[in-house]
């Protein structure tokens, strides 16, 4: 079968391996399109990460093989796929920190989504794998995954009705988070350096818009709310963003650090100030079977607007065009197809 084998940031070949081979309790799907999510990209740039290898897990497929003892989904049905899987027995499931199991971080698809043929284990096929009805946007499917881990960030952070919270970075990620938290009855004031993504972003529901390239960030909240807003989602994490938030964040307030930092990952924090004005820092990590159900029916029921950030679908072979295309940001995701 044909697979994208990663070997650098600027080294991609399609090349032919074997298919996989499933068991009984196991399907196979052929990949209709798949999408290059934030993780997939820095595992690209991370010269420390095991190459070559076959990246990707955002899909929708086809079915094409299954196993005797499947009964779930049937060849030629149409599904959207995750990737990791808990396994609700142990002390981090059990303390709600699902993405902590160990399961759930040596859980995959196999062996990968930048290919022909994925191969999917029991777990995923009772867990993870939703059936796509054949009028629905197929494109708009693969934001299941991605939406799952914003409402499981939202779910981390307590808020009432018309709270305010920032939306730090319109990517995909922040443009799923502003429509997720007006659908939850809160109010966003979006902050980006990118203008055209601040136009989308109000577009897309944003009650207000800060350019910290010409805007004090700080002064413009205080117009917005005396007190300060109440939640902080970052998407982008470096000194600058966490430092601001802790500026503008009310007292009580909490930040939820979404977006990783990369190899800025060491940041001064003044925890005097976080002591006395008793600030929350948090963070949330990927998705869960129960989060994926919900995207899949905010998605299915049309509930947000997924259209402006779907551009053209390339094939697999202009894959670093596509890379490119994300990493200086022309575009929101990149989707592929064989």
């Amino acid at each position: 079968m044909k697979a994208l084998l990663c070997y650098n940031q600027n080294e991609f070949k399609l090349k032919e391996i074997d298919k996989p081979e499933i068991q009984k309790d196991e399907m196979l799907i052929e990949m209709i399109y798949t999408g290059l999510c934030g993780s997939d990209i820095i595992k690209i740039l991370d010269s420390d990460a095991k190459k070559p290898a076959v990246y990707g897990h955002e899909v929708v497929g086809r079915v094409v093989e299954v196993g005797k003892n499947v009964t779930k989904f049937g060849l030629d049905d149409i599904v959207v796929v995750s990737h990791h899987i808990p396994c609700y027995r142990c002390h981090y499931c059990l303390h709600g920190n699902h993405s902590m199991c160990r399961h759930f971080k040596e859980t995959n698809i196999y062996p990968g989504s930048f290919c022909q043929y994925i191969r999917l284990s029991k777990e995923h096929i009772r867990y993870t794998t939703f059936k796509i009805p054949t009028y629905s946007n197929l494109l708009e499917a693969l934001f299941v995954e991605p939406l799952a881990c914003c409402i499981r960030a939202v779910d981390r952070v307590t808020f009432r009705k018309d709270d305010i919270f920032s939306v730090v970075g319109t990517g995909v990620i922040g443009m799923l988070f502003i429509q997720l938290i007006k659908l939850s009855g809160g109010r966003v004031v979006a902050i980006e350096l990118d203008n055209d993504r601040l136009s989308m972003a109000r577009f897309l529901g944003a009650d207000y818009t800060i350019n910290p390239s010409n805007q004090n960030v700080a002064r413009e909240i205080k117009d917005i709310t005396d007190i300060g807003v109440d939640i902080a989602i970052l998407t982008v994490t470096n000194k600058y963003t966490l430092g601001e938030a802790l500026n503008y964040l009310r007292d009580g307030g909490t930040i939820n650090i979404f977006g990783v930092s990369g190899k800025e990952s060491k940041i001064k924090v003044d925890f005097e100030k976080v002591y006395k004005r008793e600030l929350a820092i948090k963070s949330s990590y990927s998705a869960t079977p129960e989060t994926l159900k919900r995207a899949y029916d905010i998605i299915s029921s049309k509930k947000i607007n997924l259209s402006p950030l779907i551009s053209e679908v390339m094939s697999l072979s202009d894959f670093k065009k596509g890379l490119d295309l994300m990493l200086q940001r022309k575009i929101y995701k990149a989707v592929f197809k064989l």
